[in-house]
């Protein structure tokens, strides 16, 4: 009769048509998660605004921000598959 909530969400969110929408938005939390874990205190200087085709765009405030997390952009990307599946996010791209 009555089901978890847990179980619930999941079907609500499939219902609305929002799941994409709510997938993206956990992808750019990680992504702040991920970035912290790498930059530090740095991380405040960067915040990933959407996901496309594959790609995430995080905007940077600088270029050596964007430089670092280059540098580490495999990690990253691993990190992704193994948290959302392979082939969820395939590539960084930065605004300055």
């Amino acid at each position: 009769m009555w089901k978890p909530l847990g179980e619930l969400i999941p079907d609500s969110v499939k219902k609305a048509g929002i799941q994409k929408s709510v997938s993206d938005a956990m992808v750019c939390e990680e992504f702040q998660f991920i970035a912290k874990n790498i930059l530090g205190d740095a991380s405040e200087h960067c915040h990933a605004v959407y996901i496309k085709e594959g790609c995430l765009w995080v905007a940077v405030l600088s270029n050596s921000v964007s430089n670092e997390l280059k540098i580490y952009e495999q990690d990253i990307l691993k990190a992704f598959d193994e948290k959302f599946g392979e082939e969820r996010v395939t590539s960084l791209r930065f605004m300055v």
